[in-house]
């Protein structure tokens, strides 16, 4: 079975006990009854989902390895032996002679963008002196040109204060530094002279709200801590005569020690009713105060368990060039991989049929015809780039044309 057939998810060991499913053979009494099973349904969907990606980033691993690294060193291997012979066709003088100056142009953009993608995935000596021999400007050059056009944006066009020794080394870092002295400057233009005496009522009533709010806690933590001193007491080895039966409580306490210390409380749940030390008419009929701690529990809980599904997902999604938050599944990546891997080949199969049709007078004539030269950024999209940098600075002002320098 190869790896692009292998089933996306290994169920592994058999799935924690389902308390939705208890508490369904149940009405539910009241709204804070209703909200503790949609709480209790939402974190075991979320388990769910969360158990099939990290089986998924498994699978996605050995896809890279087996499927993309050997296609893209060999792509890479392929472009480095295109972009030697570019060189040569452009710098051979029999071979000059008979290319015209728009067919050169168009050799040396192909070879400019062959060389960004190589450079872009590390260091390369010989292609780097190759892009020097062939570019207007040297590395550094096109980075001073872009710090000098991003400083007049920011100076003329946005009206932000960029100090003259702001040892900025990038474009992103200019950015960072223009933000927060726009930032210091909103912060200097708010002054409130009553500022003081709102702060110390203000002061005053964080502390009674923070008082309340700590001892709401230790209401909360005690009733996590009843649960967890019930399950000991049912489940401590140490009381249990029969040996098979220790070892199983011993594996269960392990389960318990571990949902305690993750504030866990609906596995804590699930193993006192895996044990039978409650059921449904238990959980339906608890007290109003202890439901509230209950949901409260639940409620954190859960947002732990989205931000950690989240920290999963968002990676894949920034790979797909997908806006945060945007729905996804691990079918929808890994669909998404094959196609990227699909392509990768159908690149590497285009760049072998070049190298053995650029080395031919009339078959590099007839894919140099094919080929479009790209436009100089016109007026449009510089000022598209100004917007873009206003939008990053939190600066809705429309954007003054650029001074001609």
């Amino acid at each position: 079975m190869t790896s692009s057939s292998l089933p996306l998810f290994d169920d592994g060991p058999g799935k924690d006990f389902s308390v939705s499913e208890v508490l369904a053979r149940r009405k539910p009494a009241d709204k804070a009854q209703q909200r503790f099973r949609k709480l209790v349904a939402n974190i075991e969907r979320k388990r769910e989902e969360l158990r099939q990606w990290q089986a998924y980033q498994q699978r996605y691993n050995q896809r890279i390895t087996a499927e993309v690294e050997p296609v893209r060193l060999e792509l890479v291997q392929q472009q480095r032996q295109m972009g030697v012979l570019i060189d040569e066709l452009l710098s051979q003088r029999g071979q000059s002679r008979r290319l015209s100056r728009l067919e050169r142009a168009k050799l040396r953009d192909i070879l400019m963008s062959l060389l960004d993608a190589v450079l872009s995935q590390g260091d390369d000596e010989a292609l780097a002196v190759l892009r020097e021999k062939h570019t207007r400007h040297s590395a550094k050059e096109d980075q001073r040109l872009e710090m000098e056009l991003a400083e007049s944006l920011l100076t003329d066009v946005l009206g932000l204060e960029v100090d003259e020794n702001h040892g900025a080394s990038s474009v992103e870092e200019l950015l960072d530094h223009a933000h927060r002295k726009a930032q210091q400057r909103a912060r200097f233009h708010r002054v409130d002279e009553h500022e003081s005496g709102r702060r110390a009522k203000r002061s005053e009533a964080e502390d009674a709200v923070r008082a309340k709010r700590e001892q709401a806690a230790k209401e909360v933590n005690q009733s996590l801590r009843d649960v967890f001193r019930k399950l000991v007491s049912a489940l401590h080895p140490d009381r249990e005569p029969d040996s098979t039966e220790r070892v199983r409580k011993n594996q269960l306490m392990q389960r318990v020690n571990q949902a305690y210390e993750a504030n866990d409380l609906l596995t804590l749940l699930g193993l006192q009713l895996e044990i039978e030390q409650i059921d449904a008419t238990h959980l339906s009929s608890t007290s109003a105060e202890r439901l509230a701690h209950y949901n409260q529990i639940l409620r954190e809980q859960l947002t732990r368990l989205e931000a950690e599904l989240e920290s999963i997902v968002e990676p894949y999604r920034e790979l797909m060039g997908l806006g945060s938050g945007r729905a996804l599944t691990v079918t929808e990546v890994d669909r998404t991989l094959t196609m990227d891997i699909t392509q990768l080949r159908e690149a590497l199969r285009q760049l072998t049929q070049d190298l053995v049709a650029f080395r031919n007078p009339v078959q590099l004539r007839a894919r140099l015809r094919q080929y479009d030269l790209e436009d100089e950024p016109g007026e449009l999209e510089a000022v598209q780039a100004m917007m873009e940098i206003a939008t990053m600075l939190g600066d809705d002002r429309p954007p003054r044309r650029p001074r001609r320098r």
